[in-house]
């Protein structure tokens, strides 16, 4: 199952390492995504720290907007259909795990829990190469 994982692991890290991280906030947010993909290349899960996900959230937001404005369109525009197929997949599970991370901080019924573990949704089929 881990393997599944590798291809949004390998986003998270690519997305992490292209981003210009001269202000501090901003390293603290490609560190968690570096974290997080080493988590989910594991297992398929990550756990974060009540007090990052606020930073944590932005740093997935961060992912979907970067694969949507700059790699979607390359790959619509080559007609990878597996490609687009992941990079949707990748896109949509960043925004949801976005708003999870804030809502589940927000929760005043979960103000008992130090961290939060995430399992990611199925993953979506690999590419066929023709």
């Amino acid at each position: 199952m881990a393997s599944d994982y590798g291809f949004y692991a390998g986003i998270l890290r690519f997305v992490a390492k292209k981003t210009e991280t001269d202000d501090a906030e901003i390293r603290i947010m490609m560190g968690h995504l570096a974290g997080i993909a080493d988590a989910i290349e594991q297992s398929g899960r990550f756990m974060v720290e009540r007090n990052n996900c606020e930073s944590a959230a932005r740093a997935f937001a961060g992912v979907a907007k970067f694969l949507q404005e700059r790699i979607l369109p390359e790959a619509l525009n080559a007609g990878n259909e597996g490609a687009v197929e992941q990079l949707k997949w990748a896109i949509e599970t960043s925004l949801v795990l976005a708003a999870e991370l804030v809502k589940r901080a927000a929760n005043e019924e979960l103000n008992d829990q130090d961290r939060f573990t995430f399992d990611l949704p199925a993953a979506p089929n690999a590419p066929t190469v023709h």
